[in-house]
């Protein structure tokens, strides 16, 4: 009998989908949770966090802060894995805005209850004025829970005209590498004369040990193609290992400065 009710306690509780029911879309503009009504999008810009990220003991994730050149402020991140995709997208220039736990979705679900509640792990706005909600979770912890609150979160996106992303863990080559120009994304002073050396001495096909080359010996030309780099002016396949021989091309719409 001890070993059926212990067994019984163990099941995780049904989830029950409700068709009928709304999401209900959770912001904080600075006053607090409220309701949106989604007579209008709400202004991304004044987003503020939904929720403060915690650790617990032997907990898998670790918070952290991470500073992003698109918001020039740091986020607070739940994990290294949210900061991957924020390293992914703070050098995209087609990014112009990041909101971490950006808001609470309450979904056309309930257990024991009680509705189903999913918070995304980040928004991006973008030029076009399109607006992503992302969830990052490596590929080992998608579970079925996870999955079902990324499908009913991905359908609230659609009814409001946003998209939805979900996020898996990167190949370790490009995770090293966009760590490594990260290191390199501010802007220097000596970026400006470097780059336009840069674009007037290239020639059409380049390698990084080229570039290597053609610094005098101050390390101006080398910093500066690391953050031409990360800033995407000079395009290097990022998924492969960098070495001396991996080719470097100029962006074709590449701006005369950086």
């Amino acid at each position: 009998m001890s070993e059926s009710i212990s067994h019984a306690r163990k099941r995780p509780v049904p989830v029950v989908l409700l068709p009928d029911q709304e999401t209900e879309w959770v912001f904080d503009l600075g006053d607090g949770l409220e309701v949106w009504p989604w007579s209008e999008p709400p202004d991304v810009l004044l987003l503020c966090r939904t929720r403060t990220p915690k650790v617990k003991a032997r907990s898998r994730n670790v918070p952290v802060y991470a500073y992003s050149t698109t918001t020039r402020s740091h986020l607070r991140l739940e994990s290294g894995l949210e900061h991957d995709l924020v390293r992914e997208l703070d050098r995209r220039s087609d990014v112009t805005w990041l909101v971490p736990q950006p808001c609470r979705l309450r979904l056309p679900a309930r257990r024991a209850g009680r509705r189903l509640e999913h918070v995304p792990d980040l928004l991006s706005q973008h030029s076009d004025g399109s607006v992503c909600l992302w969830d990052a979770r490596a590929s080992d912890g998608q579970d079925g829970d996870f999955l079902l609150k990324v499908r009913l979160a991905a359908e609230a996106c659609g009814q409001v005209g946003w998209r939805h992303e979900a996020f898996i863990e990167l190949a370790p080559t490009r995770r090293t590498n966009l760590m490594w120009i990260s290191g390199f994304r501010r802007q220097m002073p000596w970026h400006a004369a470097a780059w336009q050396f840069l674009v007037e001495a290239m020639p059409a096909e380049v390698t990084v040990g080229d570039v290597l080359a053609l610094d005098a010996g101050g390390g101006h030309v080398i910093s500066t193609m690391w953050h031409a780099i990360w800033a995407g002016q000079l395009e290097c396949d990022l998924d492969r290992p960098i070495t001396r021989a991996t080719p470097l091309h100029l962006r074709a719409d590449a701006p005369g400065s950086l």
